[in-house]
């Protein structure tokens, strides 16, 4: 009874979606991307939304063109061009953002992670715009300091890691530019997002594991933080269109689960056993990952993450939004093994 009434809730949620966004004019940033590609597509399929889509590698996206989306190749440092892609506007999810964690990227990040970003929101503003969506991530929190880390949690500017400390910043920024201008932003805070054309955490995981290497640290227990791509989306559209959401931060992670089992997933899909190595150890491979580019989202600040039993619950994008996480981690982990072996990343016999 309780998960018919649950599917009930969901499929109206999801028809209040349509109601909301359908016909609405929407600029998605960073568009050629894993989550704006993503966005983008169900936005102009299923939601019945006029789409622009920007980025700067349009020709990784076919799919969004006979989707309907309207893509055009922008920088986000172009102002006259954003300037033009505003114009009519109602809505913009602003994706768009530099992913290094490499400390010497810091400028760079910095340049496109919150300068960018606060000249998007004037923009945005100026061409009247009525609601800005900005994704951050969990990252901009730091290494957790609690095990519980909810909205309240502060943001950590001085941070090692260049993504975290540039997200942070950057999320800094924007408030405070929105708040300026009064301008309505909602802010989402995703974990690690996986899924059909995730590149970090779903084809670089695979990479690692047919190569080899470690992946589970000390005894595997701490958490990881997946947030499986469409349930992010599905937080991501309700900031869009939900009266609560302005002037809100969203976390948007799945259910806690071990290192363990997440990497299991992976091993399952390239037939080989996950390799565990000491912490002792993972200190030394997460400095040789920082000076060497061993291609491992792996840094000493983040080898913190790897240990601790952290949580980043969503019980308020659920209290305010009505938000559920609607596909579990075995559901997504077929899917984006599914994509893994249509795309080649997988060679071997798919698992029963």
């Amino acid at each position: 009874m309780f998960y018919v009434l649950g599917d009930t809730l969901y499929n109206f949620r999801m028809s209040y979606l349509k109601s909301k966004l359908k016909g609405k004019r929407v600029l998605v940033t960073g568009a050629t991307g894993f989550i704006g590609g993503r966005l983008a597509y169900r936005l102009a399929q299923e939601e019945g939304a006029v789409v622009t889509g920007m980025g700067r590698q349009l020709d990784r996206v076919p799919f969004l063109s006979a989707a309907g989306v309207d893509l055009r190749r922008a920088d986000l440092r172009d102002t006259a061009v954003l300037r033009d892609l505003l114009t009519g506007q109602e809505i913009v999810f602003h994706t768009a953002a530099m992913l290094s964690r490499h400390r010497a990227a810091l400028e760079t990040a910095l340049t496109i992670n919150v300068t960018a970003t606060e000249e998007l929101l004037r923009l945005a503003d100026e061409a009247g715009v009525r609601r800005f969506v900005h994704i951050s991530s969990v990252n901009a929190y730091g290494p957790p300091q609690r095990e519980i880390v909810d909205e309240s949690h502060p943001l950590n500017v001085n941070q090692r890691d260049t993504y975290g400390r540039s997200k942070a910043i950057g999320e800094e920024a924007a408030w405070k530019t929105a708040a300026g201008l009064g301008l309505e932003m909602s802010v989402a805070r995703p974990g690690m997002v996986y899924g059909p054309r995730g590149l970090s955490w779903s084809v670089k995981m695979v990479q690692v594991m047919q190569r080899g290497v470690p992946v589970i640290f000390g005894d595997g227990s701490g958490h990881a933080y997946p947030v499986f791509v469409d349930n992010l989306i599905d937080g991501m559209l309700l900031t869009a269109v939900s009266p609560q959401a302005p002037g809100e931060s969203f976390n948007f992670v799945d259910p806690p689960v071990n290192w363990r089992v997440f990497f299991s997933h992976y091993g399952a899909m390239c037939g080989k056993k996950p390799r565990a190595i000491p912490v002792w150890a993972a200190k030394i491979l997460a400095l040789a990952s920082e000076k060497l580019n061993l291609g491992l989202p792996l840094t000493r600040e983040r080898l913190q993450y790897y240990v601790q039993q952290a949580v980043f619950p969503t019980t308020k994008a659920e209290t305010l939004l009505g938000y559920r996480p609607r596909v579990d981690l075995d559901a997504g982990m077929a899917q984006t093994e599914r994509w893994l072996r249509e795309t080649g990343y997988l060679h071997n016999k798919a698992r029963n």
